[in-house]
């Protein structure tokens, strides 16, 4: 990649990460009891202000609201991407996949469910020319015959067919979702070993890595706290390849007869140093915190063009989950207090 070009990547990434909501946002934002409200204030917010601007807060309901978040993501993501123009460039595509898969599923629960998502339904209006498969068709897409159909020749066909059926009821969504993630790493992990050598590698390796085992770790924790789950079940429901927990310490995490002594296994862990000095409150939430502390200390320190974008990416996934958790805090009503103890920031 050129000296310009990498530098474009870090100076945009950079710049859109200083409007990042801070602190003094998410208070402001927890005062607000309606969608309308909450639209008003991100409206005037330098970040999403481009993708809000023409947004009527005072109709706006929550699934607008969250779509018009995704698309500002997206559209900080295309402003990145447009610099790179050298072989590495399906790299910076890897979001595009994620993406991807996300619209595959949702396409799942619809069939499922019997009712079209707001989430896909409204998405072609941004991301129908990045696509690799016919966006319309996925959207439509009732049975597992007609998704098939529209992903012919795409690499998420013979993960989905593999759990063709019928029968809506019988579909193993779980197993297509497992499945198309343990794709989307192996893929990650191809790219990463093919366009990068020496200390990016090894960083990009620690990024990704880092990432799968938390994620493992949270569901290991959700499979045996609420679903009473067995070893071979929780085996089968977390990336085992490809990263550097051994197949004995995942054993042993599994094995523990209390849930919530993974709390101590991940304080103790080498992920410890990324941290906060607050008390470790549920796993999910301190996993939360150890993957934002880790990419904000990247953000802010690295000038490596492959690792500023990947880590920009875990941060906006990061914002969009608090403003998400925000907007279902009001739906429901949860108090102030408990919204504000799933923020992460």
């Amino acid at each position: 990649m050129s000296n310009y070009a990498g530098n474009a990547i870090i100076t945009k990434a950079k710049a859109i990460y200083g409007n990042r909501l801070k602190p003094e946002d998410y208070q402001e934002l927890l005062k607000f009891n309606s969608v309308p409200e909450l639209t008003g204030y991100l409206k005037r917010n330098n970040k999403y202000s481009n993708t809000l601007k023409d947004a009527d807060e005072n109709s706006m309901h929550r699934g607008q609201l969250e779509n018009l978040v995704r698309k500002s993501f997206f559209d900080n993501l295309v402003r990145i991407v447009k610099f790179v123009g050298t072989d590495d460039r399906k790299f910076y595509e890897l979001d595009m996949i994620r993406r991807e898969i996300d619209i595959v599923l949702s396409s799942i629960r619809s069939i499922i469910s019997d009712n079209i998502e707001s989430s896909i339904r409204d998405l072609p209006l941004f991301f129908t020319k990045h696509a690799s498969f016919d966006l319309e068709k996925i959207t439509k897409a009732m049975s597992m015959r007609e998704l098939l159909i529209a992903l012919k020749d795409t690499r998420y066909h013979d993960i989905v067919a593999e759990y063709y059926t019928n029968d809506s009821a019988e579909i193993r969504y779980t197993d297509i979702e497992h499945g198309l993630y343990v794709q989307y790493h192996k893929i990650v992990i191809e790219r990463i070993n093919k366009y990068y050598k020496g200390k990016t590698h090894r960083i990009l390796m620690d990024i990704y890595q880092s990432k799968i085992e938390i994620e493992n770790v949270i569901k290991i924790y959700r499979l045996k706290k609420f679903y009473n789950a067995s070893t071979t079940d929780i085996l089968k429901s977390i990336i085992t390849e490809n990263i550097r927990m051994s197949d004995n310490k995942l054993i042993e995490l599994i094995n523990l007869k209390n849930p919530d002594e993974i709390l101590n296994v991940l304080s103790k862990s080498e992920f410890s140093k990324f941290k906060d000095s607050d008390d470790y409150i549920y796993v999910e939430y301190q996993a939360g915190k150890i993957k934002h502390n880790m990419a904000k200390r990247f953000m802010y320190f690295s000038y490596s063009p492959p690792i500023v974008y990947s880590v920009f990416l875990f941060l906006n996934e990061i914002e969009m989950s608090n403003i998400f958790n925000i907007v279902e805090g009001i739906r429901y009503d949860i108090a102030k207090e408990d919204i504000r103890r799933m923020l992460i920031y």
